[in-house]
């Protein structure tokens, strides 16, 4: 969906170059646009009133991020950074009535994606209610292995996505190692097969 960008919006795009770990934007500051991932990640997190961070979803080359504030006006509800050396292309349109009449497509593009984020975070807040820390666990290193293959995941971004303690991780995944389900030459957790770690987690019955 990058068409509508280079034919319509290419005077309020600004190419950007962001290096691992540096913010893109901050949580609570008043939004400037929204974004366009060209190459690299992006996670998107959230701070607890304790100081705890959840990774909220990552985003790769192709996405979108930062858009809510179009249908909101409100400031960024999240804080966005860079997982690893990334090329950003930030979009100098602050509503939706604006990108509706300059790129109609994208802006049907994006109202699509929001119903779609809104769907998904219903969903990973029924598992969080409902399933176990190890179903979460098996779900969230499948989610990751089978999306992103090539980056290099640590036992603390799979905490922070399935909401579990990293020490719970680090224990559950010692386990999978000893299963085999994880390789356990391995000193991240890097699944052996996707399919094997997928029928181990139909295979559980855990409460």
């Amino acid at each position: 969906m990058d068409i509508d960008i280079r034919r319509h919006l290419t005077d309020q795009t600004e190419t950007i170059d962001v290096s691992k770990k540096q913010v893109v934007y901050h949580n609570g500051l008043p939004a400037k646009g929204f974004y366009y991932l060209e190459q690299g990640l992006v996670g998107l997190y959230q701070v607890s009133e304790n100081g705890k961070e959840s990774l909220l979803r990552v985003y790769g080359p192709g996405s979108y991020f930062g858009y809510r504030s179009l249908f909101t006006a409100q400031n960024y509800p999240s804080t966005a950074r860079a997982m690893i050396d990334s090329t950003v292309v930030r979009i100098n349109v602050n509503d939706f009535k604006s990108l509706d009449t300059t790129a109609p497509s994208l802006a049907r593009f994006l109202m699509a994606e929001v119903c779609s984020e809104l769907g998904e975070a219903e969903k990973r807040l029924m598992q969080f209610n409902a399933f176990s820390a190890k179903k979460r666990i098996l779900d969230t290193i499948f989610y990751m292995f089978q999306t992103y293959p090539e980056y290099p995941w640590t036992y603390r971004e799979i905490g922070e996505y399935s909401g579990t303690d990293t020490t719970t991780v680090i224990r559950y995944c010692k386990i999978l190692k000893e299963k085999g389900i994880l390789d356990k030459n391995s000193r991240k957790p890097q699944p052996v097969n996707l399919q094997q770690l997928a029928d181990y987690r139909k295979s559980l019955l855990i409460k």
